[in-house]
């Protein structure tokens, strides 16, 4: 596992130093799960980066992308986020194989100075950039399923932090500008969200626990996340000695009231009780610091989770 924090001069700069840390950094490198640039184009206003991941053993082929675009005019910065099933040299950014089409998973950076932390093995990475005292995220690769290699081969999960048109601020609220642990929309099971997951059939399935309405309203939608979508979940709190125990991040999908599929869980990522606690603390847990992460610009107990830095 690869672990890296500092501070990107913008957006720009953010994506650079996300593509030298995952193909060159020395834990991947001597674990040989160093990932693989296809594409790099960098010109004024665009930045285009297609990765191919080893796995653990070098035998997966897991493809991510992100391509960066800007209008300083109306003031946004974007990345979108993308993956896919394979990598066509003469095929563009949006068209690539079994890539994700219309609206995708998003991160609204800003052209700043940007802290920033990555965590990546050969599976999949996540990014944590905080933008001014907001935090966005991202979460490319595999999942951690509950099925074996030849029930569910390609647990592909594409997370980001913003959902919806291109072209959003950073600093709009809203459930279309939620994390992929607890993501949203703009309407009721939309097909678009922050979170999409490659299914075992090799359907995009998007997931959500929020919707728009007079504010952010919580339903049971047919794909929720949990324990985000838990209605209690505000009453979660730290352990009796003072300590956090963290709580695994799992997709579901709900069939009937009586029949749901778990598809699996998030890797190195957890829900963390928000009581007495803020983002960019350190926790450890079992010998191991994890970052608490708000999502976005909420900060009520259940909007905090916790990212595991090894």
């Amino acid at each position: 596992m690869a672990f890296e924090t500092g501070v990107a001069a913008n957006y720009r700069d953010l994506l650079e130093r996300l593509r030298t840390f995952l193909t060159k950094h020395p834990a991947l490198l001597a674990a040989n799960q160093q990932w693989t640039e296809l594409r790099w184009v960098s010109d004024a206003t665009t930045q285009e980066l297609l990765l191919r991941a080893p796995g653990l053993a070098g035998a997966d082929e897991i493809y991510c992308s992100v391509r960066s675009y800007e209008n300083p005019t109306s003031g946004y910065y974007m990345w979108d986020l993308n993956g896919g099933i394979g990598f066509s040299p003469a095929d563009t950014f949006y068209a690539q194989p079994g890539t994700l089409t219309g609206w995708l998973p998003m991160m609204s950076l800003w052209n700043e100075a940007t802290p920033y932390w990555f965590v990546a093995n050969g599976r999949r990475v996540v990014v944590v950039a905080k933008v001014s005292t907001l935090y966005q995220a991202a979460y490319l690769g595999f999942i951690l399923p509950y099925a074996t290699p030849g029930q569910y081969p390609y647990p592909l999960l594409i997370g980001g932090s913003m959902t919806g048109q291109r072209g959003r601020r950073h600093s709009i609220t809203g459930p279309n500008h939620r994390h992929f642990v607890d993501p949203g929309e703009d309407a009721q099971n939309a097909s678009s969200t922050a979170t999409m997951l490659r299914g075992p059939a090799g359907a995009w399935l998007p997931f959500q626990n929020t919707y728009s309405s007079t504010s952010e309203s919580r339903y049971d939608s047919a794909r929720p996340v949990w324990p985000g979508s838990y209605s209690y979940l505000s009453v979660f709190r730290e352990a009796l000695d003072g300590t956090y125990v963290l709580m695994p991040i799992v997709l579901s999908q709900g069939n009937s009231p009586s029949d749901h599929d778990l598809f699996g869980e998030l890797d190195g990522v957890y829900q963390v009780s928000g009581f007495n606690n803020a983002a960019g603390n350190l926790i450890q847990v079992n010998g191991v610091d994890h970052l608490v992460v708000q999502n976005v610009f909420r900060t009520s107990v259940r909007d905090y989770w916790a990212l595991r830095l090894a």
